[in-house]
């Protein structure tokens, strides 16, 4: 799931996108990879404010830490939250019932990208798409 970022590090710290850098944790606080100014952005002209678009799994639960190359001294951290992204494109998004597997697909806002299918179940729990009663996650 595609998921925009931003810090406010303040004016002192603007226009440096090329040396502002992030890297993700998960819950345990485990590094989930390196720190990175791949597609890092100043948001406006020298405001200090930084973005960037990260691609992360549904599941994923964790922080972003962003630092600075050139103002060691400075750090953010933020929580990663993608309960309230997943429900906005749950209400938003497309949404597909198919019939030849009897499961139901939800989109990202996009209308393409895949981010939930579950399983469609009648009342006796077995897979149909004319008398739902339940659905499970595939």
């Amino acid at each position: 799931m595609k998921i925009n970022q931003n810090v406010n590090l303040g004016k002192s710290l603007s226009g440096i996108s090329g040396s502002i850098r992030y890297q993700l944790f998960d819950t345990r606080g485990l590094s989930q990879g390196s720190a990175t100014n791949s597609g890092v952005y100043e948001i406006g002209l020298n405001t200090g404010c930084y973005g960037v678009e990260i691609d992360l799994s549904n599941q994923f639960s964790g922080s972003i830490i962003w630092t600075s190359d050139n103002h060691p001294n400075v750090s953010a951290v933020e929580t990663i939250s993608l309960d309230n992204k997943l429900v906005r494109h749950m209400t938003v998004g497309r949404w597909k019932i198919l019939s030849s597997t009897k499961e139901m697909v939800f989109y990202e806002e996009d209308g393409v990208t895949e981010i939930f299918r579950f399983s469609l179940l009648d009342r006796n729990s077995s897979p149909s798409f004319t008398e739902v009663f339940e659905r499970v996650r595939s």
